[in-house]
């Protein structure tokens, strides 16, 4: 009965068309910030999307680690054991150290990553490669792979060069370290983001063991998960079934980076949600027009058996529709918006140095969910603040 007269109340003639202009303002005030909101989180999601499969191209779902650091020993017995772990989909082993890399008379100091053959099923680096192939070994040739920062340091714009020179002290405590030098051909180059472009070179875990003087040990072991299996779930099922190891998964290894995207996006959200607090204030001029407009139908509604409190709960629920057809206008208009730039790409990245060309956007239903239960909450707190005050008047 209470929203039945609340919606009468909202949609019937007023004796002064102010009283319609401001329930339209009001309307109108509550959607922009709504719309505001669903397409802020969703950019905030695409970005982040983004960065994460950026990661996704250099760090496996999951890694293991020697427990008590160094190198591990890589023999049959271990790959054996890691595929057999509950959720292990897939398995690479790779050295990781740092070296100069030089060609002619330009330098770069690098990571250079040894990897197996087994690296591209688990690491699609060959998604990021802008020229040449993503193959570290062909047949007995083991070649590099540079990003292209490293290619621009050295003066490398083709893979029909002369072979780079890697150059790394052998590993170990002697006083004077031998120094290992050894030239390899350039099978490609890679854009993954300016970090990994200006420091990451890719090679063959055979040419890294002998360059680092590494044979038979790996730095970390990459593994893929089955489908329906959870990161922390396989880091258990590794560390309960594989002795000496630690196993990390993507996030608690780039946790930091992580909890500073949520930070980010959630702060951005409480801004937005301040506005619209302030803009929603506008309903309260709305609620009190028409309290006054509608005092003479009070004697009625007595005498119908209403008392203060039915009318209360009449004018708190005319607030709410006031709000829910803006707050429902600006879900679906911002769902609408974020839909056309998914599939249509309107909206353009500032040229100059990105992967991608359209500003990416990514819807979630948990966002719209918060947005929704915000904005009733806002549009409640004000309709009652306004009532309560204007019902003890007439």
């Amino acid at each position: 009965m209470k929203w039945l007269i609340a919606l009468r109340y909202l949609v019937s003639p007023k004796s002064h068309s102010v009283i319609n202009i401001i329930a339209s303002v009001s309307t109108l005030a509550v959607l922009v910030p709504v719309a505001a909101m669903v397409v802020i989180l969703s950019v905030f999601n695409g970005f982040e999307g983004l960065v994460c499969d950026m990661y996704a191209a250099v760090d496996a779902p999951v890694e293991v680690r020697a427990a008590e650091g160094g190198d591990i020993e890589v023999s049959d017995s271990l790959r054996t054991a890691l595929a057999a772990c509950e959720g292990v989909a897939d398995v690479s082993m790779f050295v990781e150290r740092q070296a100069v890399v030089r060609h002619r008379n330009r330098h770069a100091i690098v990571t250079v990553r040894g990897v197996d053959d087994n690296y591209n099923a688990l690491l699609p680096i060959a998604d990021y490669m802008t020229l040449g192939e993503a193959t570290v070994r062909l047949g007995d040739i083991d070649r590099l792979l540079l990003g292209e920062g490293v290619a621009g340091a050295l003066g490398i714009f083709s893979t029909a060069i002369d072979g780079v020179e890697v150059i790394a002290p052998e590993q170990g405590f002697a006083a004077v370290p031998t120094i290992r030098t050894e030239s390899l051909p350039v099978a490609g180059l890679f854009m993954i983001d300016s970090r990994n472009d200006a420091s990451l070179v890719l090679t063959s875990l055979r040419a890294a063991g002998r360059i680092f003087g590494c044979e038979g040990r790996a730095s970390r072991i990459a593994v893929s998960l089955a489908d329906g299996y959870s990161a922390e779930r396989v880091c258990r099922n590794i560390e309960a079934v594989v002795e000496g190891v630690k196993a990390t998964s993507r996030e608690d290894k780039n946790s930091a980076f992580y909890a500073i995207m949520r930070y980010e996006k959630w702060a951005i959200f409480f801004i937005a949600l301040l506005v619209l607090v302030v803009a929603s204030l506008s309903i309260i001029g709305s609620v009190i027009m028409l309290i006054i407009e509608k005092r003479d139908e009070r004697v009625t509604l007595y005498a119908l058996g209403a008392d203060r409190d039915f009318l209360h709960g009449v004018f708190v629920r005319v607030g709410l529709l006031i709000s829910g057809i803006g707050g429902v206008v600006g879900l679906v208009l911002g769902v609408a918006v974020v839909a056309v730039q998914q599939h249509f790409g309107l909206v353009k990245m500032p040229s100059g140095g990105f992967l991608i060309e359209n500003y990416p956007v990514a819807l979630q239903v948990g966002d719209l969910i918060v947005i929704l239960f915000s904005f009733v909450a806002v549009a409640w707190a004000v309709s009652v603040a306004a009532t309560r005050t204007m019902i003890k008047t007439i």
